[in-house]
């Protein structure tokens, strides 16, 4: 039976975290093993403590970090730490579907990453994948239910599942990234570029609890120069000069105040060192991407 390895990075989610290590346990099949293993990003709010004393009949360990990782460098701490044959990357805001583990392992390939489908727990919105958006290099989710087996472009960060051996092979996540933001669809296109592929599974539907719009908005707002330094980075690695450009005039012309620094923290970063390295050792180019999703920027235009 192959071990599935539960990652969740929190940060100062005491309440949510709590639930959703209950939900995992409590809707998991008989058959299959798994662990959880919570990487503690420097959180103050002691969300972990005594957590694993509350969950005494599953393997659970908590990695606790005393400086700030980021999401995508957690979750390469709690791959690094866990001992399972497969990974199941979600967050601390999930509830989980009744025998997920089986889904799980009857879904699961060497090459293939499982795209869950991430509902909202309080309508009956629901996303399939997410779909990149050049030259912003954000996402867009896929609200269209899909049949088994359709190809996505991104996985999302609340349900990303893969063999260890994958994830490797991967790379895992960009460890230039910093704090939150681009990890996600960075990853995922870099899986396609390496010869992976990436599925959605409707019936594995995690419900998820979203932040309010005028939360994120405050969140947006507090690290919009970190965000932007994300997915410049994310562009400049894979896009044309031509794409870069316009990328680059597009945060610009919408976030003037913010560009001189998030534009410091990509000149302090190695992302000219990083794009070389991928263009050597990738299978394909981003172009073969484009073409095989027929990818548009975001008002219909050819990628340049």
């Amino acid at each position: 039976m192959p071990l599935i390895s539960v990652i969740i990075p929190v940060r100062n989610e005491r309440k949510c975290l709590w639930d959703t290590v209950s939900s995992i346990v409590s809707t998991s099949g008989d058959q299959h093993p798994f662990e959880i293993v919570v990487v503690d990003d420097a959180s103050s709010d002691g969300g972990c403590n005594d957590l694993q004393s509350s969950q005494s009949r599953v393997r659970l360990r908590v990695i606790q970090e005393r400086t700030r990782l980021g999401v995508g460098r957690a979750r390469n701490r709690g791959v690094q730490d866990a001992k399972g044959d497969i990974l199941f990357i979600t967050d601390a805001h999930m509830t989980f579907p009744r025998n997920w583990t089986d889904i799980v392992v009857r879904n699961v390939q060497s090459n293939r990453i499982l795209a869950a489908t991430i509902a909202d727990g309080a309508s009956s919105w629901q996303g399939f994948g997410c779909s990149l958006v050049v030259p912003y290099m954000g996402t867009s989710w896929n609200i269209k239910r899909l049949r088994m087996p359709h190809p996505v472009q991104i996985a999302s960060s609340a349900g990303t599942i893969l063999e260890r051996n994958l994830f490797h092979k991967i790379g895992g996540y960009d460890m230039g990234m910093i704090t939150y933001g681009a990890a996600e669809p960075e990853f995922s296109i870099r899986a396609w570029l390496s010869g992976a592929e990436i599925i959605s599974v409707p019936e594995l539907k995690l419900r998820h609890r979203f932040q309010k719009q005028a939360d994120v908005t405050r969140f947006l707002n507090r690290h919009r120069s970190i965000l932007m330094h994300n997915n410049i980075r994310f562009g400049l690695l894979y896009l044309s000069r031509a794409s870069s450009l316009q990328m680059l005039r597009h945060y610009a012309m919408k976030f003037p105040r913010n560009m001189r620094k998030a534009l410091k923290l990509i000149e302090a970063g190695d992302v000219w060192e990083r794009r070389a390295f991928l263009e050597k050792s990738l299978a394909h180019e981003f172009a073969w991407f484009v073409n095989k999703f027929d990818l548009t920027d975001q008002i219909g235009l050819p990628i340049l």
